[in-house]
């Protein structure tokens, strides 16, 4: 058993010295943006044989594991998303994932800053005029819903209501009531 011990241990020794070593990380662009995807790149430095583990650690509690083990995996570029904005340490750790040794080196760690959503303003003048009743009807301000954008305009009872219908924006549709003088866009 000594034996199939030390023979393990010598044949072991000569497979360190043919893996690789993790050198670095970076992660771009820097600052990101909450939604889009950040590249995380993490480089090593290979000697002869490409076989060993690595987990990624993305900062924001979620973890990876890959096993480096053919040249197309040198260096590893993995692409994440970001759900939240802050400040994150994204780390390489040598680690066993399976089968496979840790990879050889420290671990190598970077900060990456991920900026808030930008919204997108409305065009100021869609803003500014709200909906628009058609000459000769007055818009009723309790019917605007601010979250749908559905309105009423109101005329007298049996005003003629326009030819040219109103545009709705979004899922809402036109209504009239010319009974009632009633017109407007609603769900």
């Amino acid at each position: 058993m000594k034996r199939m011990l030390a023979l393990a241990a010598v044949f072991a020794l000569p497979a360190a010295g043919l893996a690789q070593t993790v050198t670095g990380i970076r992660a771009e662009p820097s600052p990101a943006k909450v939604g889009e995807p950040v590249t995380i790149t993490v480089s090593f430095e290979v000697e002869q044989a490409i076989n060993c583990g690595l987990r990624l650690h993305y900062g924001d509690g979620t973890t990876g594991d890959y096993k480096i083990n053919q040249q197309r995996d040198v260096p590893l570029v993995v692409k994440y998303t970001y759900r939240k904005p802050g400040d994150y340490h994204v780390m390489a750790e040598p680690k066993t994932v399976g089968t496979l040794l840790k990879c050889l080196g420290k671990n190598q760690a970077t900060m990456l800053k991920v900026a808030g959503a930008v919204a997108t303003p409305a065009p100021k003048a869609a803003v500014a005029a709200g909906p628009q009743c058609p000459p000769g009807w007055t818009l009723d301000a309790k019917s605007v819903n601010k979250k749908t954008g559905a309105f009423t305009c109101s005329a007298k009872p049996g005003t003629k209501a326009p030819a040219a219908r109103l545009s709705c924006p979004g899922e809402l549709s036109y209504f009239e009531n010319e009974k009632k003088g009633l017109l407007g866009c609603r769900s």
